[in-house]
């Protein structure tokens, strides 16, 4: 079950996209530990998508490059997350 969508009473409109994402980072944030690098990383994606979303009823240039930025950044985030992962399976096949 969506713990996102088991938060809305039923037959109320579902939250905006933004207060979801806040929802979203919360519940990670109360489940998990930030001293994890994977949690950090997953942390950031949700901030870098949040900033995107927020922007986008803004149709300017600045906004635009705004979510690029933010883009760039969920970009590197995720790139560390998958060598994390990739590094962890590598020590863990190393010991065995």
């Amino acid at each position: 079950m969506n713990p996102i969508a088991s938060t809305v009473p039923t037959g109320s409109p579902a939250p905006d996209p933004v207060t979801q994402l806040h929802s979203v980072r919360q519940l990670v944030e109360e489940r998990y530990t930030e001293e994890q690098p994977l949690i950090r990383a997953a942390l950031h994606l949700i901030d870098c998508a949040t900033d995107i979303v927020a922007g986008l009823p803004e149709p300017d240039l600045d906004a635009c490059r705004d979510a690029l930025g933010s883009a760039r950044a969920a970009v590197v985030s995720a790139t560390f997350a998958v060598g994390r992962v990739r590094d962890l399976a590598v020590s863990g096949t190393e010991r065995a």
